[in-house]
């Protein structure tokens, strides 16, 4: 839904105190609500949302969380709504008001607040807010000029599990190969592997239903890869796969590029030219920490990644996933 009307503008403007309320707030250590947290507002939300009624739900928690800003899962509602509004964005053509960026801002003003009220939640969709940064900077300046930049100092750091599994995916994928992510976890964890610690520089991440819908992002894609940014990404993808090496991460969508053959390959299938297995070594050990100590929603995510890989390739359940013992995917067995 688009901001351009009056009321619409004039609800921005709400939002952006209100925002500006929490920070404020948060900044002081008070953090007390002005008013009685109320355990309907997030399912009103919520079912707004449903509803096809967004820009309600937000106006909704805006009012709400001005005078009740204590509420931790209202503030994590709050910061998910405004990155929609963002992804929202690019998907219209990069116009209106406010831009990706501002809502951008807002979203991780808003998460901030529900990480400080410590919404477990908030830990993962913060670092999506980075990484929808990232895609704005990729539509800029290209790919490859924001992996060779340094990362800003207040970049959010992604928990060490999903930062492993990033470098994990890259590890698996055969030199100077295109890697076609799925869901936005493992988008996630690709992304930030490749740009906060630098895993193989060689490896081109790839998502398909940016490419597909975002006009700006695909253009630059295009010039990375070498082809044609009016060609679709199903006809781009086959025609690099003829001299590079492709590969799917676990969710990825093999329609996305449609080879005759694929071939597993540690956590992702491989096809295209010159595919070769890689040396880098596979670790698990800050998922097995972690799924021991927590067990938060993430992990339990995280491995569902690496249950669906064993899916393909049932050696990692001799392998990697080995050392896992009982908190192994259900693919491996008992």
């Amino acid at each position: 839904m688009s901001f351009a009307s009056p009321r619409h503008r004039k609800s921005f403007v709400c939002h952006v105190l209100t925002a500006t309320l929490g920070v404020a707030v948060g900044a002081s250590g008070v953090l007390e609500a002005q008013g009685a947290v109320d355990p309907n507002v997030v399912p009103r939300a919520t079912a707004m949302v449903r509803e096809g009624r967004r820009m309600d739900a937000t106006e909704l928690l805006g009012r709400y969380l001005a005078t009740a800003p204590g509420d931790g899962r209202a503030w994590f509602h709050l910061g998910r709504l405004y990155l929609l509004g963002a992804r929202d964005w690019h998907t219209t053509g990069h116009t209106g008001d406010p831009s990706g960026s501002l809502f951008l801002d807002l979203s991780a003003l808003a998460l901030d607040q529900a990480l400080q009220l410590q919404v477990d939640s908030g830990v993962v969709f913060r670092a999506m807010v980075d990484l929808d940064r990232d895609v704005i900077a990729v539509e800029l300046r290209g790919w490859e000029a924001v992996r060779d930049a340094r990362p800003t100092a207040d970049r959010y750091r992604i928990p060490d599990y999903l930062l492993e599994l990033g470098a994990n995916l890259l590890g698996s994928c055969p030199a100077n190969g295109v890697i076609v992510t799925g869901n936005d976890l493992e988008t996630m964890a690709v992304w930030y592997a490749a740009l906060e610690a630098g895993v193989r520089k060689d490896v081109l991440p790839m998502v398909p239903r940016l490419y597909a819908t975002d006009s700006l992002y695909r253009n630059q894609m295009a010039g990375s890869l070498g082809v044609d940014p009016a060609w679709s990404v199903q006809r781009a993808l086959t025609k690099v796969a003829e001299s590079r090496p492709m590969c799917l991460t676990p969710f990825a969508e093999r329609a996305a590029v449609p080879l005759p053959e694929w071939q597993p390959m540690r956590l992702v299938l491989a096809g295209g030219a010159d595919v070769d297995v890689t040396t880098d070594v596979l670790t698990v050990t800050s998922l097995l920490r972690e799924v021991r100590t927590n067990g938060s929603v993430w992990s339990r995510s995280t491995l569902a990644i690496y249950g669906q890989a064993a899916k393909e390739n049932i050696l990692l359940c001799h392998g990697i996933l080995a050392v896992l013992g009982e908190p192994r995917p259900a693919t491996c067995g008992r």
